[in-house]
């Protein structure tokens, strides 16, 4: 089917051909591990990392690393990442064994040497020094790496979040490279379009939230003078967000766009989550003209949508 056949069809039609045709995963390769993140945050880390494999195996590790500590303070930034964590500045609870409870804190990002026998208390009651005396048989910067991998594992709901972003910017980026006529900004503001492009887009915000909403992508067709303001998303798995996103996007075309000669929306959305809110998704499509899918956008239908075709 193409752009032409599908925007005639019904509602309910567009709707059953969106859910025919809707992508398992948008999910590339480099969805997987981020190594140039990764590498940038061993390099932080490397030189102090080097240093602190002297402490690797030491029988007296706890005086070891009191006159390593004392010595180079700085080196203590590095200790959370040994522990896998992100956070520098860290509130730890204590248990005693008659269950009275106790806190204190201890301040990697700024090393307080006053405060050296708190660190240690807390690498030893952690087990990083017992890990470090008896367990670890590689180098901390080979060891890091694995945490680093690990670590960046928990970034890969953001990545599959902004990865139809890519997929959308690449599109843009062709088709206006490829049509002298059409223009493209991503993450545009009402403020950038109207300073570029001379073009009033309402400001398009949730209830409740404030400051100026980036839409995921705009394109200016000069010929037509006429903009397409484009959101795109993708769902794995399903959830009320995908109620709440529906509903957001239906009242926003109905409230502000819905007869705007000048003015356009594309949302472009997949994903098998879908299948889960197909009560939502079929009420959008009674209020959007134009809800494509990546197999769609595979299809020329972005392109053939801001060209007039």
């Amino acid at each position: 089917m193409n752009y032409a056949e599908y925007i005639n069809l019904s509602n309910e039609e567009k709707f059953n051909y969106f859910m025919s045709t809707i992508f398992p995963t948008n999910r590339t390769p480099r969805y997987w591990v981020n190594w140039d993140k990764v590498r940038k945050n061993i390099q932080e880390y490397e030189l102090s990392l080097n240093t602190l494999n002297y402490l690797v195996g030491k029988d007296n590790i706890m005086e070891e690393a009191k006159c390593l500590f004392q010595a180079q303070p700085q080196l203590l930034r590095a200790i959370p990442v040994l522990l896998a964590s992100r956070d520098a500045e860290l509130t730890v609870l204590e248990l005693a064994d008659d269950g009275a409870m106790n806190h204190y804190d201890v301040n990697f990002d700024k090393p307080d040497i006053s405060k050296v026998d708190i660190y240690l208390k807390f690498m030893e009651e952690t087990g990083l020094l017992e890990f470090l005396q008896k367990d670890l048989n590689q180098s901390l910067v080979d060891y890091v790496y694995g945490v680093e991998t690990g670590l960046d594992s928990n970034a890969r709901k953001n990545r599959g979040g902004t990865q139809n972003e890519i997929i959308l910017e690449r599109n843009l980026k062709s088709l206006c490279n490829s049509n002298p006529n059409l223009e493209y900004k991503t993450q545009a503001t009402r403020n950038v379009m109207k300073k570029d492009w001379s073009i009033d887009v309402p400001e398009l915000l949730p209830e409740g939230k404030k400051g100026g909403r980036r839409y995921d992508g705009a394109i200016l067709n000069r010929k037509t003078n006429k903009t397409y303001i484009v959101e795109t998303n993708f769902y794995g798995s399903g959830g009320s967000k995908l109620k709440s996103v529906a509903g957001e996007f239906s009242n926003m075309y109905i409230e502000s766009l819905k007869g705007r000669q000048d003015i356009d929306f594309i949302w472009i959305t997949d994903g098998p989550g879908w299948k889960t809110a197909r009560n939502p998704l079929s009420e959008a499509f009674n209020a959007i003209p134009k809800i494509f899918n990546l197999n769609m956008i595979k299809n020329d239908f972005l392109s053939d949508a801001v060209k007039g075709f």
